[in-house]
């Protein structure tokens, strides 16, 4: 759930259209396969939590044996790929205690191969259970507070608890509901994993509010209400459409974080829309409990995990080029992945970021084959944003995926706009070479303020400092970019908009952690 980052799952996504021309049917029909998606909130990174006190882990290092516990957890579930949630820079880590393969991008791992397809921009990845064929997931995690069932608890009435969602968290799913049909409309199975932190439309029906105490009212919760209206799929509830006899909990097994008075709930879910049917789900969790079918001892986070079992018909790949790295050293290998016609005179051109395939600065031919690994040497090319493409026989551009060279050492940077500005005006912020993981995200601090302390509050597991953000926004996994911090895009943490007058700076923190990549020179907020 992550109580105390207030919201900070709270950035939309940018737009997502998959900008991929069609198949050229060179790949055989597709047959169905089994597929086993699960969701997974790991807790702070999967290495904060005592597993013997279940308190927080206060070893600088963290607890590494927390961390062997989920990626336990993953093998006992049988999952083929799963959505991380919490994963705090440790998504390759994980992925690699498994052998398998992973998207910082998106915090998705999978024993089969993954391809970051250009025109997703971060919202989803292709997963391929067979060669040359593919289903797409996608990967979330909505704010956390304020919660909906403390509301409702605590005496809210259900009108009020409609309002907190329809404000909160139903706009952060609006890119997932816009774009993803998109795909299922393409014949490409989609599924979206998630710590949604709301229960399911499904779950406090009026026959639930008669057996639950602390269900006051019945309540059709917007989000889950929101993407069945968009044609997903409830996996759990496809399986087990009694909420009495099969609630599912998944919020919460124990937590440093919970509640004295808990509300226990389903807010973990694996969906899907398109062609993918759900045949079993099962929880995955703490030996003992009665939620759990597949139990695993001693239980490494604040939530029980969810693992449905799909039959599923995987689209063929569109026609593209991937490359393996969005970011890279002169001197890397860049490896690109493409799936072309397999035709002869194709071939795959590095270009400079919008250039013409004309004034390729490398280029390799496909060898008329459909689907296939390049690898490019970067040391002779200056640093500055490139593209690999796809190029057609007739010498068109069919594909692009854009990647950074940057020159060895180069660090991350932020940067503002200015150095002075007024009350209320708006901060422009840069960043550079920046890591690209999901939840990669720009706070607003008092300059100097409890900025990477050892000895700070927030310390925890090697996490330290940085907790006092003012406010905040997301970067979107985006290696550059820019984004502006002022009453329309700026997100609330510990202040609102406008700041008042003093010194700040603004700092890239990693993966909705607290460890901090870079820092802004230091700029003054001054009366008008």
């Amino acid at each position: 759930m992550l109580r105390t980052r207030i919201g900070l799952f709270a950035g939309a996504l940018a737009a997502a259209v998959l900008m991929l021309a069609p198949s050229s049917g060179v790949t055989a029909a597709s047959s169905s396969v089994s597929l086993k998606v699960m969701s997974f909130n790991i807790f702070y990174g999967g290495d904060e939590l005592n597993l013997q006190t279940r308190q927080f882990c206060k070893d600088p290092a963290g607890c590494p044996e927390t961390l062997d516990q989920v990626a336990a957890a993953i093998r006992a579930s049988g999952a083929d790929v799963v959505g991380l949630q919490e994963p705090t820079m440790n998504t390759r880590t994980i992925a690699q205690k498994l052998g398998w393969n992973y998207s910082e991008r998106t915090s998705v791992i999978s024993h089969y191969p993954i391809v970051d397809p250009p025109g997703a921009n971060g919202l989803y990845v292709f997963v391929e259970p067979e060669p040359g064929k593919v289903i797409a997931i996608a990967n979330t995690h909505l704010p956390a507070d304020p919660y909906g069932p403390y509301e409702a608890r605590d005496g809210a009435t259900r009108d009020e608890v409609l309002q907190l969602e329809n404000d909160l968290r139903v706009p952060a799913i609006q890119t997932e509901i816009r774009e993803l049909p998109k795909l299922a409309a393409r014949g490409i199975p989609v599924f979206l994993t998630g710590d949604f932190n709301t229960p399911s439309h499904l779950d406090w029906t009026p026959a639930v509010d008669a057996v639950r105490a602390d269900v006051p009212y019945p309540v059709v919760w917007p989000v889950g209400k929101a993407f069945a209206d968009a044609g997903f799929k409830d996996s759990f509830r496809q399986v087990y459409p009694n909420p009495v006899a099969r609630p599912g909990f998944s919020w919460t097994p124990g937590s440093p974080e919970g509640e004295k008075v808990e509300v226990h709930d389903r807010i973990d879910w694996v969906l899907s829309v398109g062609p993918a049917t759900a045949t079993a789900s099962s929880v995955v969790g703490e030996p003992g409990n009665p939620n759990v079918d597949i139990p695993v001892g001693p239980w490494p986070s604040d939530h029980r995990g969810v693992v449905s079992t799909f039959d599923v018909t995987p689209a063929p790949m569109p026609l593209l080029v991937a490359v393996g790295s969005r970011s890279l050293e002169q001197g890397e290998p860049l490896s690109v992945r493409f799936h072309a016609h397999g035709q002869v005179g194709e071939r795959v051109a590095i270009v400079r970021a919008g250039g013409s395939v004309a004034n390729a600065v490398a280029s390799k031919s496909t060898g008329g084959i459909v689907d296939g690994t390049l690898t490019f040497a970067t040391g002779a090319l200056a640093p500055r944003a490139y593209q690999a493409v796809l190029v057609s026989p007739a010498g068109a551009a069919v594909s692009r995926s854009p990647f950074w060279l940057y020159a060895p050492g180069a660090v991350t940077t932020v940067s503002t706009d200015k150095s002075r500005y007024k009350v209320g005006e708006t901060i422009v912020v840069s960043w550079t070479n920046a890591p690209g993981m999901k939840w990669d995200w720009l706070g607003v601090f008092t300059a100097g303020d409890n900025a990477d302390n050892p000895h700070a509050s927030t310390c925890s597991a090697g996490l330290c400092g940085n907790g006092h953000y003012l406010l905040y926004t997301y970067t979107h996994a985006a290696i550059e970019g820019s984004t502006t911090f002022g009453p329309d895009t700026a997100l609330v943490g510990y202040r609102s908009w406008p700041l008042g007058t003093g010194t700040y700076e603004i700092r890239l923190l990693l993966d909705d952690g607290y460890r901090s990549a870079a820092s802004s020179a230091r700029f003054k907020i001054v009366q008008p």
